[in-house]
């Protein structure tokens, strides 16, 4: 991962900053002694390293920085997800250097769906452009071209989905007829069996959810993740006659579920939470009719 921090540089030495939180996606960790040491170094301040795992820009840390007395949040490879704060955060991208390799290249060719919707995650932006590129001139028309999260709800726009980039966690967030140009293992991968069982286990969730009585409803204080509304829907379940408690995390997680005794869960925080094991049903929010 390549991260271009001149950007923030320029905007620190711009202010009147003193101390600084830094925070960064796994795979940029053991980059971020260097990164703090450059910006102590060309900035004459503070620097401090949000440790805690980096879920998205949904996942700021806002009360580290307040700990800390912290005037301004670095977040590290996602773009603003909206979240509204009172410190400043600058969003810094983060390009891996990759590229579609000759034998990917016969493998797309292949392909025999003429419009086809392709996406990537925000490193793999370059890359993104590239294919959209590339597909026109060997006959395809794209239809849609999109950065996606792993969190995205995503109706098809063509008669395929085509993912560039690596690891599954982004792609399985497309639904229908996917493949995955899949750059760590050189290789172009069908996801459309995998992503039906995903909407099978989806459905049994929701069976299960409409014939709980004691709901136990997840909220997480993750900035970008928590659920205003999490008592009007309290509210929403008791009138059906469900027995209903706000249940409330950072993070959350199938240990810390342990002992209590409802019957089914409902996730108001983010949906891929559920990509994790769990004893007890959990449903995401925005499945439920």
């Amino acid at each position: 991962m390549l991260a271009d921090i001149s950007e923030a540089i320029k905007e620190i030495k711009s202010k009147d900053h003193k101390k600084i939180l830094i925070q960064v996606p796994e795979g940029l960790k053991t980059e971020v002694s260097r990164i703090s040491a450059k910006i102590e170094k060309e900035c004459c301040v503070d620097v401090f390293i949000a440790a805690e795992p980096c879920y998205g820009a949904c996942d700021l840390p806002l009360k580290e920085a307040e700990v800390l007395g912290c005037d301004i949040i670095i977040h590290f490879g996602h773009y603003d997800f909206g979240v509204k704060t009172k410190i400043p955060v600058i969003y810094v991208p983060v390009e891996i250097k990759a590229e579609i390799s000759e034998e990917l290249k016969k493998e797309i060719e292949k392909i025999e769906e003429k419009k086809i919707g392709i996406y990537s995650s925000e490193p793999f932006r370059r890359l993104l452009e590239y294919l959209g590129d590339y597909l026109e001139d060997i006959g395809k028309e794209v239809v849609d071209k999109k950065i996606i999260l792993g969190c995205s709800e995503f109706e098809p726009a063509g008669e395929l989905n085509l993912f560039i980039g690596s690891g599954k966690f982004h792609p399985l967030a497309l639904k229908g007829k996917t493949y995955f140009l899949n750059l760590e293992r050189n290789k172009l991968e069908d996801l459309s069996r995998e992503l039906m069982k995903e909407e099978m286990k989806k459905a049994a969730r929701i069976s299960k959810f409409e014939d709980a009585k004691k709901v136990g409803i997840l909220v997480s204080t993750k900035p970008g993740q928590f659920y205003q509304d999490c008592e009007q829907f309290e509210d929403r379940l008791r009138e059906q006659g469900k027995k209903t408690k706000i249940l409330i995390f950072d993070m959350i997680t199938n240990e810390k579920l342990m002992g209590l005794d409802f019957d089914v869960y409902v996730n108001t925080a983010c949906p891929r939470i559920l990509d994790n094991p769990f004893d007890k049903p959990v449903v995401n929010l925005r499945d439920l009719p």
